[in-house]
């Protein structure tokens, strides 16, 4: 697996370019990201539509994203008393 901080760094690019490729339309940004984490072997582990929300929460309120938050893995559940529910 991929260093969690280049990770981390590819992740927040990755939502960049979507935004760039959809002219800032946040439904389309957010599409283009799930296909891009979809494809991404690296990203299996993780639920593309959660792990695109919380890199666009993160990216857009400039929180740390905690990739080792079991609600991010596929069929992950939230740890008791997540903010992120």
């Amino acid at each position: 697996m991929d260093n969690p901080r280049n990770l981390m760094k590819t992740l927040s690019e990755m939502w960049r370019e979507s935004l760039w490729e959809s002219h800032s339309n946040q439904v389309e940004a957010a599409a283009k990201m799930r296909e891009k984490i979809q494809d991404r072997r690296s990203l299996d582990q993780y639920d593309p539509a959660r792990l695109q929300r919380r890199v666009e929460s993160c990216w857009s309120n400039g929180a740390s994203l905690e990739l080792d938050d079991p609600q991010l893995q596929r069929g992950g559940r939230p740890r008791p008393g997540d903010r992120w529910r």
